[in-house]
């Protein structure tokens, strides 16, 4: 992409509270809009930080924001009758969003937490709905992202109705390695952000499973336990482990 197509640093601030760069230009959501449409969403761009564990919005209660993710862990999840959080999504990559599942409705579908320390812009949806006006491809990129979400939740689904408890925990450790190369952050360690208990429930398994089948990876030599995360030994094992083929 073109220079002439970023949209750089909020123009309707002033100097010393810019952005050295806009999420915008680089989110892959919107990095493919035209200049326009970028100048159109600043405006309306708000700054918000959220300390590890802060709740950015409830499930069954109202949310007027779509968040695009500047750094940070956001946990999505509902919560389950006898107290269980079903993570169904971790957003994790500077320029996701969250909360796009919930702009048409009245109440959020689920509750949004920070893991970390976050920072997010925001914005809107009455300001999202009058400039998805101006400048329709706004909307076309948010529907799109709508689209993808889904897909993934389906996704997602579909694993812990066809995948054994060996097969899931391999293909969430081949998420966290994506996820870390997105980043580019360094592969030597793994940080897992989650706890044992909310790894284990967001793939569907108790938390003694997980911990036998992380055993079980170790113990080929697939990977290594560390205090704060896992070290990837065979990527190309663990590949085959999360397709069944091991």
């Amino acid at each position: 992409m073109h220079d002439i197509h970023r949209a750089g640093p909020c123009r309707h601030k002033p100097v010393q509270e810019r952005c050295l760069s806009c999420i915008l230009d680089e989110s892959d959501y919107f990095r493919e809009l035209t200049l326009a449409a970028k100048l159109a969403m600043q405006p309306g761009m708000q700054y918000r930080a959220y300390e590890r564990r802060e709740v950015l919005y409830r499930e069954s209660e109202r949310n007027d924001y779509l968040y695009i993710l500047l750094h940070g862990e956001v946990k999505v999840y509902k919560a389950a009758g006898d107290g269980r959080q079903q993570i169904h999504r971790i957003v994790a990559i500077p320029g996701d969003l969250i909360a796009c599942e919930d702009l048409y409705l009245e109440a959020a579908g689920s509750t949004a937490e920070a893991i970390l320390d976050t920072a997010v812009c925001r914005l809107r949806r009455d300001f999202l709905k009058e400039v998805g006006r101006l400048e329709g491809e706004i909307t076309e990129a948010i529907l799109r992202a709508m689209a993808r979400n889904l897909n993934a939740y389906i996704r997602h689904i579909a694993n812990l109705g066809a995948k054994t408890a060996l097969e899931r925990v391999a293909s969430y450790l081949l998420y966290l390695h994506d996820t870390h190369v997105r980043r580019g952050k360094a592969l030597g360690l793994l940080e897992e952000s989650l706890t044992r208990l909310e790894t284990a429930e967001m793939l569907g398994i108790t938390q003694r499973t997980l911990i036998r089948s992380l055993r079980k990876l170790e113990a080929r030599n697939v990977i290594g336990l560390a205090r704060q995360g896992y070290v990837i030994g065979d990527l190309p094992a663990l590949a085959h482990v999360a397709d069944g083929d091991a």
